[in-house]
């Protein structure tokens, strides 16, 4: 029965937990509180949402309008939009 070691104490085995930490570069939580380091160690999701989408142009199509007013460029939604006013009063002069 000589051959058994005794089992360490709580004191030595929190130390062991302490220095393992220090050397693994973990956060030492001998409580077990939840601290949120799991989260906090995840790739960042920032960059890569950036880079999903496009840069925005500065130069917006109503500037190139406005800079080149003798050149007529189509205003389609413009356009659109008179249109479906004229037919709506079309409509409701044929109804009455």
């Amino acid at each position: 029965m000589s051959g058994l070691v005794p089992r360490p104490s709580a004191q030595r085995l929190r130390h062991l937990l302490k220095a393992s930490c220090e050397v693994f570069q973990t956060v030492y939580n001998p409580d077990n509180i939840r601290t949120g380091n799991k989260i906090l160690r995840r790739k960042m999701k920032g960059p890569a949402a950036i880079s999903y989408y496009p840069i925005e142009s500065p130069v917006k199509f109503r500037h190139i309008r406005a800079a080149y007013p003798m050149f007529e460029f189509p205003n389609t939604p413009d356009e659109h939009r008179i249109t479906m006013n004229e037919l709506y009063v079309v409509m409701s002069l044929a109804i009455t």
